[in-house]
């Protein structure tokens, strides 16, 4: 049997790998599964981002859904967390979203959702990649075929956003901020939610356009240098920017700086540990050990776990936590959306921004001081085989290593992470410490244990 679902989901370019059959297959194998489980009519939630694709995939998936007997809400385009919120809005038997997140415009995807919003469980993916690829499916006689309706999601998502921050005190400081939402998802949601908070916006690449025409919708440093430069020359507080799907938030500071995802899942992270007089942070191995800090100084727990939202989200759950997050721009709060989800993290950026008084960069100043560096490998074949090398000649020459998700080297001043892509076929190599001298002497050594990994 094939394999259909990576780290959360599937995802390939559209029309090649993910076709319409390919959907209305999902469709029909998630639709089975569910009424196998004894759901006599289930409702499932189906959404998309802004892709030009998405409407052909959504269309095909819903067709899957209701030849199986059930019944659709179709929220139309919208953040992915928001589409997770609906679950639990409307009280489904789960959920659908088409995207790619922050992959290029040819790409497209599908994610399945639990009852409470949480991406599908590897039992139940495991059931529906097996009705999938032996198509075994229970279609509905003519008369038990699913309805499809048409609901809203933006207007109650950002209502529940709001009622979890203290607008009174964003109204009073009304910060300025710089919004890009790369012509994805966020356009729906971010400039009006700011609006909504006293904000003063100004956005860019803010229509709807699946083409992503202005950058490549990863909100990573690179594709952000333009913005970076808007955000300073028009004197606002800070920037915000967003990947196609909108569950991430990048920050850029008063000056142009880009802020590195850690860092403001950090602010997050400091901030609700003082306002709950400590709590439980879960995040990833490649995560900064700033967090670690923090939990130390304010009563906080830490737990690591592999990289991906849905472990992070999972980990959560299980675990009662109060707040999760990864080094990417991605932060987590459980008791609202099972899922990273960028406009709660920016709205709760912008509470902690009106409450210090503070500028942005100082906020950051004020964090405990690490520096971080990145890079990565092209790497053809088997790439986790490569990481697996590295941490055999890690042991052997004695380093101390964490092989919780790919090989981690731990120093008493930082650590380097050697890690395969579970998306791409690249290796990333992490290095941090206290001194910068120190971060790129790590990095340097990742480089090189992986070159004797290649090499051998």
């Amino acid at each position: 049997m094939g394999k259909l679902f990576g780290t959360f989901g599937v995802r390939g370019i559209a029309n090649e790998k993910i076709t319409p059959e390919f959907s209305l297959k999902m469709g029909m194998a998630f639709g089975t599964m569910l009424k196998r489980e004894g759901r006599e009519k289930p409702l499932i939630v189906v959404g998309r981002d802004t892709r030009v694709s998405g409407e052909m995939l959504k269309e095909a998936l819903i067709s899957g859904l209701l030849s199986i007997g059930v019944d659709v809400i179709d929220v139309g385009i919208a953040p992915t967390p928001a589409i997770q919120f609906a679950c639990r809005y409307f009280n489904t038997d789960g959920g659908a979203v088409i995207t790619a997140s922050h992959n290029p415009p040819e790409y497209n995807g599908i994610k399945l959702l639990e009852p409470n919003g949480l991406g599908l469980k590897k039992e139940r993916e495991a059931v529906v990649e097996e009705l999938f690829f032996n198509e075994d499916f229970d279609r509905a006689e003519w008369y038990e075929i699913g309805e499809v309706r048409e609901e809203d999601i933006i207007k109650p998502y950002l209502d529940a956003i709001r009622s979890r921050v203290d607008i009174e005190a964003i109204k009073k400081r009304k910060p300025f901020v710089v919004v890009d939402t790369s012509n994805g998802a966020g356009s729906l949601t971010l400039p009006y939610l700011l609006r909504q908070l006293g904000c003063k916006v100004v956005s860019v690449n803010a229509h709807p356009d699946g083409h992503f025409p202005a950058r490549n919708p990863e909100p990573n440093e690179e594709n952000l240098r333009g913005f970076m430069k808007i955000v300073k020359a028009l004197g606002a507080d800070f920037g915000v920017a967003q990947d196609g799907d909108a569950d991430r938030a990048v920050f850029i500071d008063e000056n142009g700086n880009f802020i590195q995802g850690d860092k403001t899942f950090a602010l997050v992270v400091k901030a609700m540990l003082q306002e709950n007089d400590g709590g439980l942070v879960v995040t990833t191995i490649a995560t900064s050990h700033i967090i670690d800090e923090l939990a130390k100084q304010y009563n906080g727990e830490v737990i690591k776990t592999r990289v991906g939202d849905l472990i992070v989200s999972r980990a959560l759950l299980e675990h009662n936590g109060l707040v999760g997050g990864e080094e990417n721009g991605g932060v987590i709060f459980p008791d609202f959306v099972l899922g990273r989800d960028g406009a709660m993290t920016t709205a709760k950026i912008v509470e902690i921004f009106a409450k210090s008084g503070k500028k942005f960069s100082e906020l950051i100043e004020e964090l405990p001081r690490f520096y971080q560096v990145k890079t990565k490998r092209h790497i053809k074949g088997d790439r986790h085989a490569v990481v697996e090398k590295v941490a055999r000649i890690a042991e052997q020459k004695g380093f101390k290593i964490d092989t919780t998700d790919g090989t981690k080297i731990l120093f008493d001043d930082g650590w380097v992470l050697v890690r395969a892509s579970g998306t791409e076929p690249i290796i990333r190599i992490f290095a941090e410490a206290r001194s910068e001298e120190k971060a790129g002497d790590y990095l340097n050594l990742g480089l090189e244990l992986l070159e004797e990994a290649i090499k051998t």
